[in-house]
Parts: structure tokens; C-alpha cells; sequence
């Protein structure tokens, strides 16, 4: 099993993208794990790292996609960025994966346009575990596009639907949308429409679910635009973050006595809560496994990322999610006739229209 990991992908690339894939080896041994970057940078970084075991390989990029690019365009100008060469490698089968903390719109544009996306699919979606204390339900889209209509939303859910089924063995994973409010006519245009939508489909929906629904373990999968998944990750990790920390100084100032038994309490919650050890997200739709860390990410969540990009390759998650059919000889392509259907009654509603 080979990874490739986009050395000059991040905010703080490559330090600790080289620093996260040196701790990946030792979490990982059965992987080689491939560095893509400017060669003379990156070895540079791994000469003042750890020297117990062989250096990873790197591969010569000379170029890199910085974040306030605009990813479409900047994969199409810089042939020889570390991303693409990472993604033409994944789609010439040389490696088995990519792992990247770069530009999000970047990552997302390369994967479509190298690797391609399952049959009938329109977008890609990123697919964050969100911790709660009785699982990890899956939120989608949480950043892989600002923007969706209703189509959009409504494939997401097949994506959560095939996701959990192949690599959580749900049979009939729960599905919602988050919105403002539980009844239909709630929210916006866009996911009124899309509540509609899923709900034609013979997916489990459950309907919609406000945002302090999120902890109550009804659901498997949450769907949104990823402009709302964003903010509600990055609002949790804040707190979370900032949740963490506290406890952390209310331990350091308890009673000497209590505070071994407190240390193992907050190590077990730390794990559980703090987004390091989450580290990625899978882009679902791609053909090929694709994971985006985050990009601010420390050494030890792109350890994480590298960590699930090995398990998504040794479970052959895409692989089995390019071969699932859905019951009842659905596809995702059904999605779109769906659509035409529900335009269709909107616009008999809207103008009185009966056909003869």
C-alpha cells in the first residue's frame, strides 16, 4: 500500500505535514508513505527529524497551490503543483491514496478532474465524523462546496447512505437535514426542495433536524450545504478546543491525590472530542480514496488523516462504494429524475397545469 501525501499542502506547510507523515509510520508500518513537494524543502524538514528508521520517499513537485487560490483555475496553471502530481499519481494507480491539507476547493477540483467521480454523482461531498456520546454521526457537506441546490443535498444523502452502509455496516442508516426547525416547510427554498427530494427516495430519512439535535444519537448522517457544514465544525472544534483546555487547567490546580484519576478521565475525553484525533475527512464520490486535513493542522492531526486514508485503503472502502447498487436497482443517477419530477409538480401547482 502505497499514500501520497501533499507535502506543501496547508498553513503551515511543509513542517507539519513532514513532521505528522514521520509519527504516520510508526502508526502505520504496513504503508509507504510518499512525500510530494519541493524535494530540496522537504528533505531539508526531514533531515532535522526523527533518524530511527528510513526516510519516507519524496517525489519532486516543484510548485504548490497556495489557500487563497481559486482551486479550479490554480490546478490548471501549475501542472507540476505537489496536489496535482499527487492526484495524477493516485489516478495512474502508482499510489492508493491522497492525503492533503490544502486548498480545500483545490483538492476538490484535482480529484474530479484526475480521478473522476461514480457514475451519475454531480459533486463530491467531505464527510466529518461528528463526536457525540453515543457515536459518530457523519456530517456532509462539511466544506467541499459553499454553495448547493437542492440535487445537490439530495446526493449527499445517498453518498451518507452508501458511506455508512460499506464501511460501518448499517443497513439502513438514519439520514437528516439540519435546519432551523423540524417541520417541512421550514428553512430555505433550497432545502425545503431537498427535503422533498429525500424523501421520494427509499433512503431511512428521518426529516429535519435542528442544530442541539445533533448530540441526541438519532441520526447516522446530517446532511447540509458546505457552507453551514463548515461553521458548525469549526464552531464545535472551537469549543471544543477551548472545552478541553479548561479541564485541562482545573486538573493542573486539584488535589495531588484525585488527579491521576482525572488525568485518565480527561485522557479518555480528549480522545473522544479533540479534532486531532479525527485529523481528516474522506472526500465521498471520488473513485478513489481522497482525505482533506485541515488547514491548520498540527503534526499529530495529519498523522490522523494518514491513519484513516490507511484504514479507507485496507477496507477498500471506494472500491466498494464504487460497486454498490442501491435497493431496488436504484442509482444516483435517480436523484436527477427526481428532481425533474419535483420541478415538474412545482410548476403544475404554480400555473394550474394539467396534461391531457
Amino acid at each position: 500500500m502505497r499514500i501520497a501525501i501533499d507535502a506543501m499542502g496547508g498553513d503551515h506547510a511543509p513542517g507539519p505535514v513532514v513532521e505528522g507523515t514521520l509519527l504516520a509510520r510508526l502508526l502505520c508500518p504496513a504503508a509507504d508513505l510518499v512525500l510530494i513537494g519541493d524535494e530540496p524543502v522537504v528533505r531539508e524538514v526531514l533531515a532535522a527529524g526523527s533518524r530511527s528508521m528510513p526516510l519516507p520517499e519524496v517525489v519532486h513537485a516543484p510548485l504548490a497551490i497556495s489557500m487563497d487560490e481559486f482551486g479550479p483555475v490554480a490546478i490548471r496553471k501549475k501542472r507540476d503543483a505537489s496536489l496535482n502530481v499527487a492526484m495524477r499519481m493516485l489516478a495512474e494507480n502508482e499510489v492508493d491514496a491522497v492525503v492533503s491539507a490544502g486548498n480545500t476547493s483545490a483538492i476538490v477540483a484535482a480529484a474530479k478532474y484526475f480521478v473522476g467521480l461514480l457514475p451519475g454523482l454531480r459533486r463530491p461531498a467531505l464527510a466529518v465524523p461528528f463526536p457525540t456520546p453515543d457515536g459518530r454521526p457523519v456530517l456532509l457537506d462539511a466544506g467541499a462546496h459553499t454553495h448547493s441546490e437542492a440535487l445537490h443535498l439530495a446526493q449527499s444523502a445517498a453518498l451518507a447512505h452508501i458511506y455508512l452502509k460499506v464501511s460501518r455496516g448499517i443497513d439502513h442508516p438514519a439520514i437528516c437535514l439540519l435546519n432551523v426547525g423540524r417541520e417541512p416547510a421550514k428553512g430555505t427554498r433550497t432545502v425545503q426542495r431537498a427535503f422533498a427530494l429525500i424523501k421520494r427516495s427509499g433512503l431511512n430519512f428521518i426529516g429535519n433536524r435542528e442544530p442541539n439535535d445533533l448530540f441526541d444519537g438519532q441520526a447516522d448522517a446530517v446532511i447540509c450545504d458546505g457552507f453551514v457544514g463548515n461553521i458548525v465544525m469549526k464552531t464545535y472544534e472551537g469549543f471544543s478546543q477551548g472545552l478541553i483546555s479548561s479541564l485541562g487547567a482545573r486538573i493542573e490546580q486539584s488535589a495531588a491525590s484525585s488527579r491521576a484519576e482525572w488525568n485518565r478521565m480527561f485522557q479518555s475525553f480528549q480522545e473522544s472530542y479533540a479534532y486531532q484525533h479525527v485529523g481528516g475527512a474522506p472526500l465521498l464520490g471520488a473513485k478513489k480514496p481522497v482525505v482533506v486535513a485541515h488547514g491548520r493542522s498540527e503534526n499529530r492531526a495529519i498523522g490522523s488523516a494518514i491513519q484513516l486514508a490507511y484504514r479507507i485503503v485496507q477496507e477498500a472502502t471506494y472500491r466498494k462504494m464504487t460497486e454498490f447498487k442501491f435497493e431496488h436497482d436504484g442509482s444516483l443517477a435517480d436523484f436527477k429524475y427526481f428532481s425533474a419530477l419535483l420541478i415538474l409538480d412545482n410548476f403544475k401547482k404554480k400555473w394550474g397545469f394539467t396534461p391531457k
